[in-house]
């Protein structure tokens, strides 16, 4: 069984939020800024963090999450080149007041 990882369909991306608590790795996280074609900012997927444990795929209410499959012995993503900069994106406060995991 070979390595996977999650990518997203940016025009599929309605914004909701639902994925980025499911994540324990914090490698969805909301774009810092509304995209101008766009009436919500969408959800990037931190190529960096994602380990493909795909519990976040379930999540999505419109399927812009889908597996993408890794080579078995890949040691970085297919999907990260040389060239990435990871994008801006806010800080989701994961926990609340009480130190209790919010997702």
């Amino acid at each position: 069984m070979g390595q996977a990882m999650v990518a997203i369909t940016e025009a599929d991306c309605t914004g909701c939020d639902l994925c980025i608590h499911h994540c324990p790795f914090e490698a969805l996280l909301p774009r810092a800024h509304v995209l101008k074609h766009r009436r919500k900012r969408d959800v990037i997927v931190m190529l960096d963090r994602c380990v493909g444990c795909l519990s976040c795929i379930g999540s999505c209410p419109t399927s812009a999450l889908y597996e993408v499959s890794m080579p078995d012995r890949a040691q970085v993503s297919p999907l990260l080149d040389a060239d990435w900069i990871a994008p801006l994106t806010e800080t989701i406060d994961r926990w609340s007041k009480d130190g209790k995991p919010v997702a």
